[in-house]
């Protein structure tokens, strides 16, 4: 398992007890489709920091999606004293849709691969001075 579900479930006070296994395997399945972007096998992809973070970032985001979006029950839980239309739910989905763009752009291929030998990494460029 590339995840500890605990810790997803615990990370974020609104959006942990929202995570169900189909939301993690979404996740994990988002992991995958940056992986082949990255030139990464999906069996190559080894658990580690950044890889944990990027999965709870897109559960997080996932769990948004349906509680801000996806609600038939008017599940949406507003802010008190604000102008705005945007509840909790859109409020985070904004936040972690950074946080998604913001760990894409920092991990590489060795990053996935744990620094696996051939996994030079994204956009990685030998230097040789002669």
């Amino acid at each position: 398992m590339l995840y500890d579900e605990e810790s997803i479930r615990l990370g974020d006070e609104l959006l942990g007890p929202v995570v169900t296994a189909d939301i993690l395997r979404k996740a994990e399945e988002w992991l995958y489709v940056l992986a082949v972007r990255l030139g990464v096998a999906k069996e190559d992809i080894v658990p580690g920091f950044l890889v944990q973070n990027l999965i709870a970032a897109y559960a997080y985001r996932e769990a948004c999606y349906l509680k801000s979006y996806g609600s038939k029950t008017g599940g949406a839980v507003w802010r008190e004293q604000s102008n705005s239309d945007t509840d909790y739910y859109g409020q985070k989905l904004r936040y972690y849709e950074l946080r998604i763009k913001d760990l894409e752009k920092q991990i590489t291929a060795a990053d996935l691969t744990g620094n696996k030998p051939g996994a030079q990494g994204y956009r990685a460029v030998t230097i040789y001075r002669g």
